[in-house]
């Protein structure tokens, strides 16, 4: 296998040259046939002919033209390479999370799930091996029981939320938001104020569940970073069938140094966006906020 990658990194890294290898080759080779040919002086005539055309001055426009395209496609081509190494960085961050939440749900069963569970066999053994006169202890024992489960059962719960919001799929995209706001502006202190307009109520699951976690994100980034005591949320629909997300928050707005690419969460949301084929763009104020405006089409379930 060690020899194979090795094998694949040389192969990879023996491409471009072969390339450049081929173009120089090509590009020799039509050299000797023109200076066979006499390409340049037939062509120059040809030109000559239709001076009244100006046609002689094709050739320094198609020059021009040729440069212009290399250009082109020289900052495409690092444009590109730039999107590349962004979308690697952001599957090894992803990578990295999901194994971060798979471990802290793993130490959430093993410390939590594990403890009641253990309780709960233990008091079940007690009532199995319990006397007919010893009542009091087989109802602490019952009542032990009941508490493990709803321990249990809210822990399941929480779980539960953290890996699919079920309000969003009983209830649809406005309330979730609206319960998403409350518990946020609850939890944190921060007053949040949700105002949807004409959303629609059969949205599709990709879209609805993008829209929710994009404001999942932004509230947790105002927590975290804008030191601010208001956001809001807005979610209206226009009459084009497009959805327009904005949420704003009277923070500390971006440092200038910093670009909405720099951090994970921003990253994310940028490629979310980008899966729906939407648009995002962060306008900042320093010391004066932050808004996040999204837009992005209305699919609605078939």
């Amino acid at each position: 296998m060690e020899h194979y990658q090795l094998g694949a990194q040389a192969s990879a890294r023996s491409r471009p040259r072969r390339t450049v290898l081929l173009c120089c080759t090509l590009a020799l080779a039509f050299f000797l046939l023109a200076a066979r040919l006499d390409l340049a002086e037939r062509l120059t005539q040809s030109l000559w002919r239709q001076e009244h055309w100006q046609l002689d001055e094709l050739a320094l426009s198609l020059l021009v033209l040729a440069l212009a395209l290399a250009g082109f496609a020289v900052r495409r081509g690092r444009q590109v390479a730039l999107l590349l190494a962004q979308n690697r960085a952001l599957t090894q961050r992803l990578l990295r999370a999901q194994e971060e939440e798979r471990c802290a749900l793993a130490r959430e069963l093993h410390d939590e799930v594990g403890q009641d569970c253990t309780a709960i066999r233990a008091a079940a053994s007690y009532i199995l091996r319990a006397r007919d006169g010893d009542q009091a202890n087989v109802q602490a024992c019952a009542a032990s029981i009941a508490r493990s489960s709803e321990a249990l059962h809210a822990m399941v719960r929480t779980m539960l939320r953290r890996l699919r919001p079920p309000v969003l799929d009983s209830l649809g995209l406005a309330p979730a938001l609206q319960a998403l706001c409350d518990s946020w502006a609850q939890q944190h202190g921060i007053a949040c104020h949700f105002a949807p307009q004409a959303i629609p109520d059969s949205l599709d699951d990709s879209t609805a569940t993008a829209i929710y976690r994009l404001v999942q994100e932004g509230l947790t980034n105002v927590a975290r970073h804008a030191g601010a005591d208001r956001a809001t949320v807005e979610l209206r629909a226009d009459a084009h069938g497009v959805l327009h997300l904005a949420i704003e928050d009277n923070g500390r707005g971006l440092c200038t140094d910093k670009t909405p690419a720099d951090g994970f969460g921003m990253l994310g949301m940028r490629e979310r966006v980008a899966g729906l084929r939407g648009h995002i763009r962060w306008i900042s104020a320093l010391g004066n906020g932050l808004r996040i405006e999204v837009a992005l089409a209305a699919r609605c379930a078939a």
